[in-house]
């Protein structure tokens, strides 16, 4: 196992490079730059863990007392799945500790953030596509246990980057807000008085499964219409193959071959970028739909704000956003559209491991299971 590791920036929450450019399957890099200034959402007594878990690679964070990150350390998650993901995360920890010369009984929580349904109560992860033999893993106490019984809040990841964009990011100050994620898929998260809405049974805020065409577009859940079927980089690079089949050309099939299934998000904003028709149409078409989801969110909620984050939008940039945002105010009811601010993720690739940082800190003081 290759762990990459590097100290903080002190003051800030730091980030670090998204691309991994040319490095080997088995080892990226990290760059450690100045970005955010901590919120007192990550302060707290003592060390805390924030763990990033991806489908490719795991990223842990150590947060001084003050909120600022001391250290990081990235391994790939690996193919293996199963209790070796599980091994790889405590991993990342201990080496993030060791980095920050920390002996692991100094970290006085930890907190992740998972691609998949969780109940954080019982910390059981019921399911997850991106890793396999997780079905029903009891993660809570699996990880705990590999870091010698320190206590684990856990959650889904989306829920997690929306908690950080609220209580370090965009979103502070602010008491309603929605997240919106689209990226593989469409993740989001709800903010309501102050505080994550989770629902009756842990699974409230799954945005990108509202219907906003009825007998639209299959979704990956099974159902038709749903907004992710619509605005999830799968869903748009699915759509651009059929415009391909249908005789449309587009610079893409350069950039990426003539498998538009392997384009990334950059490779959309790249296209977009050098003035591809057709790409920049499914974009656009991509925002329309968007706007509508985000209408039918504020005619039900009211929030104050509207944070857009993912592989998207990170991508895509404020133009994107923006297009987003004139289009929801053009929808009615304008008594919600009108004054909702639209805003991008301020925290980006950071989201995570913020986000896992603060719920370990709300369960040393019991605002999270």
């Amino acid at each position: 196992m290759t762990i990459d590791a590097t100290l903080g920036t002190p003051g800030t929450t730091g980030a670090h490079d998204a691309s991994h450019g040319d490095a080997s399957p088995e080892e990226f890099h990290v760059q450690a730059v100045a970005a955010h200034a901590p919120g007192n959402a990550l302060a707290g007594t003592g060390y805390v863990a924030g763990i990033d878990l991806g489908g490719t690679k795991i990223l842990a964070a150590i947060f001084s007392p003050d909120g600022s990150i001391v250290s990081r350390a990235k391994v790939v998650t690996g193919r293996t799945g199963g209790i070796d993901v599980v091994e790889r995360m405590a991993a990342a920890v201990r080496e993030a500790a060791k980095v920050a010369r920390l002996d692991l009984s100094q970290v006085a929580a930890v907190g992740t953030g998972v691609p998949a349904p969780v109940d954080p109560v019982t910390g059981v992860v019921h399911m997850t596509p991106n890793i396999d033999g997780w079905e029903d893993m009891p993660l809570k106490q699996e990880l705990g246990g590999r870091l010698d019984g320190i206590p684990v809040a856990i959650d889904n990841d989306v829920r997690v980057a929306v908690i950080a964009e609220h209580g370090a990011g965009a979103g502070v100050g602010i008491r309603n807000m929605v997240g919106i994620w689209p990226g593989t898929g469409v993740g989001g998260g709800l903010i309501l008085d102050g505080r994550i809405y989770t629902g009756s049974s842990s699974y409230a805020g799954e945005i990108g499964h509202i219907t906003i065409k009825e007998g639209g577009a299959p979704c990956g859940c099974g159902g038709r219409g749903h907004l992710e079927a619509y605005c999830s980089r799968t869903a748009i690079v699915r759509h651009l193959e059929k415009l391909i089949r249908d005789g449309k050309k587009t610079r893409l099939t350069r950039i990426v071959g003539r498998d538009l299934l392997r384009a990334k998000s950059s490779d959309l904003a790249e296209a977009a970028a050098l003035g591809d028709a057709v790409v920049v149409s499914v974009l656009d078409r991509t925002a329309r739909y968007l706007a509508i989801g985000i209408a039918s969110i504020a005619n039900l909620l009211n929030p104050e704000m509207i944070v857009l984050g993912g592989g998207v939008v990170e991508a895509l940039g404020d133009d994107f956003v923006e297009n987003v945002a004139k289009r929801v105010r053009r929808e009615p009811f304008r008594a919600t559209t009108g004054p909702l601010k639209i805003v991008a993720s301020a925290l980006g690739d950071d989201a995570g491991i913020t986000g896992a940082a603060i719920i370990a800190r709300q369960m040393q003081v019991g605002l999270h299971p």
